[in-house]
């Protein structure tokens, strides 16, 4: 897997975390993924929707589709007979199972690449993936598991332009979540200029300030959790 930070950027987190963690008994625990869900769903539905409404468009705009030079004519009576009305819609069936084909294809093929699939996922929908895979990684990294249920994780995920923190009931139980908006809010800012890793020292930083607050340092501090950001 492609590393989204440098040997350098684990560096300054990692000594942003410690610096933070010398100021209270909380644990702060940092991830950057790169994306928490592939979207592939999204070309093969909207290659799908386009499929189905092609009937209705060729109806509406080109009835007499199975007539066009391109689809090829065949020789027929003066008069419509039975077995020329089998012919006529036997070949509009085809050319529109043709065209449909073709609709699938180029409109799964420009709705694919990834930047693309982003782009067409909903922001409710984003959203709630970040969310979700932000709650599966704090229990699956053990945050849950601190001593005094003070774990505190910042989570971004660099494609969906998310970031997200999430504290266990021990800091929930005196922190209000409306007190880490400020703080994630200006992690966001800085992550949408480009500016990452300074972002994420910050946020650390004054996640430090806060926990120091509620939760001051104890006498023989002990690390539950690595001071170190993990990639996804």
């Amino acid at each position: 897997m492609t590393r989204l930070l440098t040997q350098q950027d684990h560096d300054r987190i990692a000594a942003a975390i410690t610096a933070a963690e010398a100021r209270t008994s909380g644990e702060i625990y940092c991830i950057v993924a790169h994306s928490v869900a592939t979207y592939r769903w999204i070309p093969v539905t909207l290659a799908a929707v386009a499929v189905l409404l092609t009937p209705l468009i060729v109806s509406l705009f080109a009835p007499d589709l199975h007539r066009w030079p391109v689809i090829g004519t065949d020789w027929s009576s003066g008069n419509l007979t039975g077995t020329d009305a089998d012919a006529a819609v036997a070949l509009g069936l085809r050319a529109l199972s043709l065209l449909q084909i073709a609709i699938f294809a180029v409109v799964a093929m420009l709705a694919w690449p990834r930047r693309v699939r982003l782009w067409l996922a909903p922001p409710a929908m984003r959203r709630r993936k970040v969310l979700h895979a932000a709650r599966s990684q704090f229990l699956a990294q053990g945050l849950e598991q601190t001593r005094d249920r003070t774990g505190l994780m910042l989570f971004i995920a660099l494609a969906e332009r998310q970031a997200v923190l999430i504290a266990d009931e021990g800091i929930d139980s005196r922190v209000e979540q409306d007190v880490w908006d400020d703080t994630v809010a200006q992690l966001t800012k800085a992550a949408g200029a480009g500016h990452v890793v300074e972002g994420l020292a910050a946020a650390i930083d004054q996640c430090g300030d806060i926990l120091a607050r509620h939760f001051p340092p104890e006498s023989l501090p002990v690390d539950q959790l690595p001071n170190r950001v993990v990639e996804l």
